[in-house]
């Protein structure tokens, strides 16, 4: 897994980036997005720090993904909180948790 472009649009975008679905394949060397494949790019992106939306990557490589550092920032809960409300399991479960974790810092800001 060779993450480097998809993270240096992540820091360029301040957290997240438009990413093809085309770059998150080439990024796991695959060939095809296939169902199996577009779950390992989901797996992959959680186990290095990062969430997406859609919560389930479309195969379509021509398909546009939001991909996010889950780093407790105020844009990071947004999208978790987005991701949670479309996922379920596990997923949904870390995005309630962080969303938990992050909403007394943001109602404590002026």
């Amino acid at each position: 897994m060779k993450l480097d472009e998809v993270e240096k649009a992540i820091a360029a975008g301040k957290g997240y980036a438009a990413v093809s679905v085309k770059t998150l394949r080439d990024a796991f060397g695959a060939q095809r997005a296939k169902k199996i494949v577009v779950q390992q790019i989901s797996a992959g992106l959680r186990a290095a720090g990062y969430g997406h939306v859609p919560f389930e990557i479309p195969k379509r490589q021509d398909r546009t993904v939001l991909v996010y550092k889950l780093d407790g920032s105020p844009g990071s809960a947004l999208l978790a909180l987005v991701e949670a409300a479309h996922g379920d399991g596990e997923q949904a479960n870390g995005s309630a948790w962080l969303l938990s974790s992050l909403l007394p810092g943001i109602d404590a800001k002026p």
